[in-house]
């Protein structure tokens, strides 16, 4: 590693000024972190420049590093102190260890391996090897000291350490309370076992991570990620199979970082086991935790240990996560897009273009697991890997999307039944299995809403479009259905529309396209969108309020009054393309939106519009605001009829002044005026006849096994 902040001459030190040394450091770095956060929110609150909390941020990374080669150095000089062929130097001022200036590999080789030691001890239960397992952090491992300590164990062995580990926790916490309740186990102990057995799993992610790593100088190769497969699939003491071992390895570091490699070959074969094992048997395979039971001994940031009994989750809303699978999503999430979309992008045996669709990886995640997900986290890891694969516009992320919403729009047919003579939607046993993948969802689709707008364009002459999309007609309607009944999904949905439909009306106005076909598309999409809400949450008047609530903020916050001109310039010039640039553009006007809305409602300014009725009523307001602000961006008015407005600026004769530094009065003044001199009736016209179209196409979906259809919700 680099450690240029040493000086050149650097050669000896005294071990206990040294060691005292590294202590301060090691205290320093996190005390000046959380420096730099409260002066940061001092800062920023006074409104004044946060660069002094910036600065301090830096010095704490730097002390980070600083004091994690502190560690190391310090561990090899005591080392070498005790060896008695160790050199020294006498010096006026005392003795000094004489201490290399870099760390070699053959250092780290001898750390590596003598950790691996120290490992195999403590999994045997040598209570005095933590002693030296407590020197090293996870976030002290370096490439070579990784591969030196998974070289001496090997695949099986690794996976036997946290098995063994485990066990012995379990042992230990065999207090099973008569009522079968989550038991506090008070001995301090176990406490301490549980966080040294946490420790010990963080290190061998890390050292995992490292090592399984093509791009890193720690990879041990492919050999290496074949036999930690079939280590992954053999059976070790106590009834435990590898996998159950990894699973727990992933989930013991949210810090560690795996490679698209280890994904591409470890991953998909552990969705593979667990296939298998649903061929023999109903019962969700667990990690160790839900193996032993051992509640959240083994869980990261535990403070007191808590254990479950009397059932494999008899709390889920404690312990929520205890599939095998889990685990592995969670690294794909924070591993990257690249890593998420190895993972997410595999197939069960050899993929031709003729084979089904339900071969995918996806397809079994998202389908053949529902019920799992019911038992543990709802889906809740899956959408976030999900979310991760799908961050930028690229085909496979596009791929991924439409897979998911269709896999969703397929299962929501099953769990939501249509009950066309009391004019509703049923909700069936299992609708909420993936409720926790519903944000999740939201936002994959906000991302990409140019792509949800083809969909329902391709289907506006056809009913299927071979090629384009796996969505077949009406599917993606059910795959709201579902991801609808969450409020915050909705909104976010909501937002993305009102980014996409404010992008195209300003296109239409500056390129002096024809705005009508721009605001029936937008229109269209948002009958989809509210219809899919209003049928999923079914009559409940208070919810359909709260979402009428949530629409008007943004109309009483003028989202559609902000400008979009400057945006689109500056990432049309970063992100060429159309497709891509409207994506990304889209992204940015939400946001823009977001802080709007935020800080107009914050100023508590005077209303400048009357409160929406409904949801239709509210969506015409918002256009009428969109194409109010793109003519007065793009000056599309009569310089003469602004003249004396309110609203027109004193400095520039003929001119309207920024929407942005308009009043209330004004803003009343511009809404009323453009109505009137750009006939913006037409406006509300366009509009309320594309949500009609748009909430009719989707009840026309919504289909009882006799084949007949829910009328539009009544909105009016």
């Amino acid at each position: 590693m680099a450690d240029a902040w040493l000086a050149p001459d650097t050669c000896g030190v005294k071990l206990a000024e040294f060691e005292r040394m590294t202590r301060q450091m090691t205290r320093a770095a996190p005390a000046l972190a959380t420096l730099a956060d409260q002066l940061w929110q001092t800062l920023n609150a006074a409104g004044v420049s946060t660069a002094p909390a910036l600065e301090i941020r830096r010095l704490a990374a730097w002390a980070a590093d600083a004091a994690s080669d502190l560690r190391r150095r310090n561990l090899l000089a005591h080392d070498m102190d005790r060896r008695t062929t160790a050199p020294k130097l006498c010096a006026p001022d005392g003795t000094y260890l004489t201490l290399p200036d870099r760390f070699t590999d053959q250092v780290s080789h001898f750390e590596g391996t003598r950790l691996a030691d120290a490992l195999r001890r403590a999994a045997a239960g040598d209570r005095s090897a933590w002693r030296e397992l407590n020197r090293i952090r996870p976030e002290d491992v370096t490439p070579a000291f990784a591969k030196a300590l998974m070289t001496s164990l090997g695949p099986d062995t690794l996976l036997t350490i946290p098995a063994d580990l485990a066990a012995r926790l379990a042992a230990d916490m065999n207090l099973e309370p008569a009522d079968g309740t989550l038991h506090v186990v008070g001995d301090a102990r176990i406490d301490a076992d549980a966080a040294q057995a946490r420790s010990a799993l963080s290190l061998l992610t890390r050292c995992l991570a490292s090592t399984t790593d093509p791009r890193g100088k720690g990879y041990m190769g492919d050999q290496f990620l074949t036999r930690l497969t079939e280590a992954g699939r053999t059976r070790f003491r106590g009834h435990v199979d590898g996998y159950q071992s990894l699973s727990t390895l992933l989930g013991a570091d949210a810090g560690a970082r795996f490679s698209p490699a280890f994904f591409r070959v470890v991953g998909h074969d552990l969705i593979a086991y667990d296939r298998d094992q649903r061929e023999k048997s109903p019962d969700v395979v667990t990690d160790l935790s839900g193996h032993f039971h051992l509640g959240n001994a083994l869980d990261a940031n535990t403070t007191k240990v808590v254990r479950e009994s009397g059932g494999l989750l008899g709390r889920h809303d404690v312990h929520p996560q205890r599939e095998i699978l889990s685990p592995l999503l969670e690294t794909a999430a924070h591993s990257g897009r690249d890593a998420a979309q190895t993972l997410l992008t595999g197939w069960h045996g050899p993929f031709t273009p003729q084979s089904p669709k339900n071969d995918s990886d996806l397809h079994y995640l998202i389908h053949d697991l529902r019920q799992d997900w019911s038992r543990t986290d709802h889906g809740k890891a899956l959408g976030n890997a999900l979310r991760t694969a799908t961050t930028t516009p690229d085909e496979t992320s596009t791929t991924l999307t439409l897979q998911a919403a269709k896999y969703l729009g397929d299962d929501a047919r099953t769990h939501f039944g249509v009950d066309v003579a009391g004019n509703k939607i049923t909700v069936r046993d299992g609708a909420d299995d993936l409720a926790a993948m519903r944000p999740a969802m939201a936002e994959i689709l906000a991302r990409h809403i140019h792509q949800v707008q083809d969909v329902y364009r391709y289907f506006q002459s056809t009913t299927r479009v071979e090629g384009a999309t796996p969505l077949r007609n009406g599917d993606l309607d059910y795959a709201l259905l579902d991801i609808c009944r969450d409020a915050d999904a909705y909104e976010t949905l909501l937002r993305a529309q009102t980014a996409h439909a404010r992008v195209q009306i300003d296109r239409a106005i500056a390129e002096g396209k024809n705005l009508s076909n721009a605001l029936k598309g937008e229109g269209r999409v948002f009958g989809h969108l509210i219809e899919a809400r209003n049928r999923a949450v079914g009559g409940e008047k208070a919810r359909l309020a709260e979402d009428l609530a949530r629409l008007t903020a943004e109309v009483d916050g003028l989202t559609g009054l902000i400008p979009v001109a400057g945006i689109y310039a500056q990432q049309s010039a970063k992100v060429p393309g159309g497709e891509q640039a409207a994506t990304w553009l889209t992204g940015e006007v939400m946001a823009a939106m977001k802080a709007h809305v935020v800080q107009h409602l914050a100023e508590e300014p005077d209303p400048t519009v009357l409160a929406p009725k409904d949801n239709a009523e509210a969506i015409e307001r918002l256009f009428t605001q969109m194409v109010t602000s793109s003519l007065v961006d793009h000056g599309k008015y009569s310089a003469a009829d602004a003249s004396g407005q309110p609203f027109a600026d004193p400095a520039h004769p003929g001119k309207i002044k920024p929407v942005a530094s308009m009043n209330a009065d004004e803003l009343n003044a511009l809404l009323s005026w453009a109505n009137e001199s750009a006939n913006l009736a037409n406006v509300s016209d366009d509009i309320s006849g594309a949500l009609e179209h748009g909430k009719v196409d989707t009840s026309g979906h919504y289909r009882d096994d006799a084949g007949d259809n829910l009328p539009p919700s009544v909105s009016r």
